[in-house]
């Protein structure tokens, strides 16, 4: 690389973090990697994040979180992490936190890291704030900054 190259941010979203505004995922120039298990979320991520890595991958399974941590421990670490989720349903709100704790040591190796969660309202939201709060101190040693967005509930539930 030269040395007046800035070096490429290496971003890492989850499926459900697609539908935030493309400011929060990244500037132009960024390595950016979707991981998902949904075949129309990540066929649409590849459409519209050209240069994007996809790596299919169940964020419920360690060992599907341990697959994508390997390949971001090859790029030298993690920048920016950015997780979207459903307030509402208490699995989808353990899985953003198992996915924290999994790519923490990913965002350590780089410093000054972020972490965004963009999470609907809901009842299992509470869990992931107490979650936050009890990780603040580590979080704050570690120079890593988090952004708890919480998102409106969505008027009309979208049929699948």
């Amino acid at each position: 690389m030269c040395p007046n190259t800035p070096e490429r941010k290496v971003m890492l979203l989850n499926e459900a973090a697609l539908d935030l505004p493309l400011e929060m995922l990244g500037a132009p120039g960024d390595r950016v990697i979707v991981a998902g298990s949904s075949l129309v979320r990540m066929t649409l991520a590849e459409l519209s994040l050209p240069g994007a890595q996809m790596i299919w991958t169940d964020f419920r399974q360690s060992a599907s979180l341990r697959h994508v941590h390997g390949a971001i421990h090859e790029l030298g670490g993690l920048d920016r992490l950015v997780l979207g989720g459903n307030g509402q349903d208490g699995e989808a709100m353990f899985s953003v936190m198992c996915a924290v704790l999994t790519f923490l040591p990913a965002l350590r190796r780089r410093p000054g890291s972020d972490i965004i969660l963009a999470i609907e309202d809901g009842p299992a939201l509470g869990s992931l704030r107490a979650f936050l709060q009890g990780m603040t101190e580590r979080l704050r040693k570690d120079r890593i900054r988090v952004l708890l967005q919480i998102m409106p509930k969505p008027l009309h539930p979208v049929a699948a």
